[in-house]
């Protein structure tokens, strides 16, 4: 996924604005629907280089980042509070907590030390002290786990508590319930709930016939509002009973 960065102005205001990209959640103000403001810098995904159309942008309408001007793929009626990376992908009812952020920069373990020495030449102390004690640049091998990772998928209807830890690579499967503050080193099945460091899994939100029926029906892939004379307080199969007969 590429990726630009800019200074805002009111041409790109306006083009989050014509497209129903918000930086905000809150209605304290019903005409303001961001928080950015011209001369902040924004960050903005791009598919095949394009910015021209919301599709170029991979947001769908109606999503929200809190407080983070670096935009990702996000669906439609989803929202962050965190500040995730530009090639993270987060799919349609997703609601993402503050303090959600990934590993950093993962070092060797297999080798004689994991200190900087053995994979860094960028490190003003480490240079200096070669080059102070033999007059050359140590001779290391080149150690980037993370560049050949980019990616994160956060499928559909995915609840992801505060302060989250993720490993880049992963995928949260859909409907599934990340707990406060796990770390969370492996993919999460569909509508599993888990917790803990590392997080594994506590159990499921439904039966499995329950979820068979859901990522059959794929319910997110329709407007809320399409749902709105369904009551929220009948049982799941009951709500699903009446979402059939509709889609």
């Amino acid at each position: 996924m590429e990726k630009i960065t800019l200074k805002c102005n009111k041409n790109i205001l306006n083009l989050l604005k014509q497209y129903n990209i918000y930086t905000k959640t809150y209605i304290e103000n019903p005409r303001r629907f961001s928080r950015l403001k011209t001369k902040d810098f924004i960050t903005i995904p791009l598919k095949n280089n394009q910015l021209e159309s919301a599709a170029g942008l991979g947001i769908e309408e109606y999503c929200a980042f809190k407080f983070s001007n670096i935009l990702h793929e996000m669906g439609s009626f989803s929202f962050s509070g965190s500040f995730l990376p530009h090639y993270a992908k987060v799919g349609r009812y997703c609601s993402i907590a503050d303090g959600v952020s990934m590993f950093n920069f993962q070092h060797p373990i297999d080798r004689i030390s994991t200190a900087s020495f053995t994979y860094e030449t960028n490190h003003s102390f480490i240079n200096d002290a070669c080059q102070n004690h033999i007059n050359k640049t140590f001779p290391i091998v080149n150690h980037n786990p993370s560049s050949s990772i980019t990616h994160l998928i956060i499928q559909d209807d995915v609840w992801i508590g505060k302060d989250v830890l993720l490993k880049q690579g992963i995928t949260l499967g859909t409907g599934c319930v990340i707990g406060q503050r796990a770390v969370v080193t492996k993919d999460v099945p569909p509508y599993a709930i888990v917790a803990g460091i590392p997080a594994k899994i506590i159990k499921y939100r439904f039966d499995e016939k329950t979820i068979e029926r859901l990522l059959k029906i794929q319910w997110w892939r329709y407007h809320f509002a399409d749902f709105y004379d369904i009551d929220l307080n009948l049982k799941i199969n009951q709500y699903l009973d009446l979402l059939e007969k509709k889609s």
